[in-house]
C-alpha cells in the first residue's frame, strides 16, 4: 500500500506538469525520499495493533467490558468484547516512538530526528483515558464534549492549530496592507481566537463523528484507513514541496498519518464480520481524534489543504450532520440515540452488514480521490464541483428520508376483521410506525405502541 501512495504521489505530481509547477515551488524531495525514511513507523504501528488486540479482547473478557446486544441498535447477536481501541492507540504509540530512530526526509535539515509534539501525546492520553472510562462505566455526553474540549486546548497550548485560521485570512490582510498602508492591531488577535474555536470543533466534531459511525462490524476502523491513507497522501505531497524550515511539521503529517493507518488496518482483520472485537468508545473516539489532529495540521499551511483534509473525511461528517439535523427536525434531543444512521438506512433496505461497509468504504475512497484532486486542480475550479457532489447528497438524502422521519399512522382492527392492522405489509425505512386503537372499540385513541 505504501508504495502505492509513493507512485500515486509521483505520478500526480508529474501529471499536475506546468500546473503545479506555477504554483509550488521546485520540489525538494521525491515521494520515495519523503516516505523512506518513515515506513517502519507504518510497520511499528501495525505489528503492535496485531499483536495486542487479541490480547486486549481476553481482558476485556475477564473482566467483563463486553457490548451486549440489543437487537435494535446493536446489530451483533452475541456478547463482543471491547478495548480494541486500546490496541489501537498502542500502535499509534509504537509509530511514533520508532519515529524518533528514523532520519528526517530532509538530509539537509539540521534536525537529528523528529521532534514529536508533546501536547499531541496528552491531549491523544486525555481522550483514551475517556473512552476507557466510558467503555467501562459510562458517562453523560456532557462530559464528554468537556473532556474532548480540554484535549482541543491542550493542542493550542502547545501551539497546534493556534494559527489554523492564517492563511485563510493572510491573503485579505495582506491586500489590506497593501493599499490602505494599515495593518489592523487585533489582527494577531482575532486569528489565533478564530484558530481557537476552529480547532475546539474540529476536535468535537471529529471524535463525535467517528464515534457515531461505529455502528457495524468493521466500519468505522475500516473507513477511517481509507482516510489515513488519504492523509498519508497529502502529507507526502507536502513534505515534498515543503520548505526547509517546515521539515519538522512536513515530516510529523507523514508519520502521524502513517501511525494512524498502520494501527487501524492491524485491528481491522479483527473486527470485520463477524467481529471478536470493538472499538468501543476508547478506539472510536481516538481515531476521530487523531483525524482532527491531522486536519489541523493541514489548514494551518493553506486553506487549499484544510478543503482536501476535510473533503476525505466527509463521510463521518455527512453521517453525524444528517443525524443531528433530523433529531432537531423531528424534536427530539440532539443526543439521543436512534438507529437511522446512514450505514442503519443501508441495512434497513435490504443490504447485508458485510455489503452495508463494502458500499461504505467506497463511498469513503471515492471522498478520498475527490479531495485528492485538489492536488493538481486549482482551488477555485474544484470548489465548484464539491458545490454540486455535496448539495446533490444533500438533497439525496432529505429524498430518501434520512432527515425527516414520517410516522404512519395505523389503525387496530377488532380481532373478527379480516387483518388486525390497517397497514401494508412493509414499512419504509426512515418510518416510525404508530398503532392506534379503533375509535370505536374502546381505546382511548392514543398510540398503542
Amino acid at each position: 500500500m505504501l508504495s502505492y501512495l509513493a507512485q500515486a504521489t509521483t505520478m500526480v505530481a508529474a501529471a499536475a506538469g506546468d500546473a503545479v509547477a506555477t504554483s509550488q515551488p521546485v520540489a525538494s524531495a521525491t515521494a520515495d525520499e519523503v516516505l523512506s525514511p518513515y515506513v517502519y513507523v507504518f510497520y511499528a504501528a501495525f505489528l503492535v495493533a496485531f499483536f495486542f488486540t487479541p490480547i486486549m479482547r481476553q481482558v476485556a473478557l475477564y473482566y467483563g467490558i463486553i457490548d451486549e446486544p440489543d437487537l435494535v441498535r446493536k446489530l451483533h447477536t452475541s456478547p463482543v468484547a471491547y478495548l480494541g481501541g486500546v490496541a489501537v492507540f498502542l500502535g499509534w504509540l509504537a509509530g511514533l516512538a520508532i519515529s524518533q530512530f528514523a532520519s528526517v526526509h530532509r538530509p539537509d535539515s539540521d534536525l537529528l530526528h523528529l521532534q514529536v509534539p508533546v501536547p499531541i501525546l496528552i491531549a491523544a492520553a486525555m481522550i483514551v483515558i475517556l473512552g476507557l472510562w466510558d467503555d467501562i462505566r459510562k458517562v453523560q455526553p456532557w462530559f464528554k464534549i468537556t473532556v474532548q474540549i480540554a484535549a482541543a486546548l491542550v493542542l493550542l497550548y502547545g501551539g497546534i492549530g493556534s494559527h489554523a485560521m492564517e492563511p485563510l485570512f493572510a491573503p485579505v490582510q495582506q491586500r489590506i496592507e497593501h493599499y490602505y498602508h494599515w495593518t489592523p492591531a487585533w489582527y494577531e488577535t482575532f486569528v489565533m481566537v478564530g484558530s481557537g474555536f476552529i480547532t475546539v470543533g474540529l476536535v468535537v466534531a471529529c471524535c463525535n463523528a467517528t464515534n457515531l459511525m461505529d455502528g457495524l462490524d468493521g466500519l468505522c476502523g475500516g473507513v477511517t484507513a481509507v482516510i489515513a491513507a488519504g492523509f498519508v497522501f497529502l502529507a507526502v505531497h507536502m513534505a515534498m514541496y515543503g520548505r526547509m524550515e517546515n521539515a519538522n511539521a512536513d515530516g510529523m503529517r507523514v508519520v502521524l498519518g502513517l501511525a494512524l493507518l498502520g494501527a487501524v488496518l492491524g485491528f481491522v482483520p479483527f473486527n470485520f464480520n463477524p467481529a471478536s472485537i470493538f472499538l468501543g468508545d476508547t478506539g472510536s473516539m481516538f481515531v476521530g481524534f487523531a483525524c482532527a489532529t491531522l486536519i489541523v495540521m493541514m489548514a494551518e499551511e493553506k486553506p487549499r489543504w484544510f478543503l482536501a483534509s476535510m473533503v476525505m473525511f466527509a463521510l463521518p461528517v455527512l453521517d453525524t450532520t444528517l443525524a443531528f439535523a433530523r433529531r432537531w427536525v423531528n424534536k427530539r434531543p440532539l443526543f439521543s440515540a436512534d438507529r437511522h444512521h446512514f450505514h442503519h438506512q443501508l441495512v434497513a433496505r435490504g443490504f447485508t452488514v458485510k455489503q452495508t461497509v463494502i458500499i461504505s468504504y467506497g463511498l469513503a475512497t471515492a471522498f478520498v480521490l475527490l479531495g485528492g484532486a485538489i492536488v493538481f486542480i486549482r482551488t477555485r475550479y474544484v470548489a465548484a464541483v464539491y458545490m454540486v457532489v455535496f448539495g446533490s447528497i444533500i438533497v439525496a438524502a432529505y429524498k430518501m428520508g434520512m432527515v425527516h422521519e414520517k410516522p404512519r399512522v395505523v389503525t387496530r382492527r377488532p380481532l373478527g376483521a379480516d387483518a388486525l392492522l390497517a397497514a401494508p405489509s412493509e414499512v419504509e425505512p426512515g418510518q416510525v410506525l404508530e398503532v392506534r386503537d379503533n375509535e370505536h372499540g374502546g381505546g382511548n385513541g392514543k398510540p398503542a405502541v
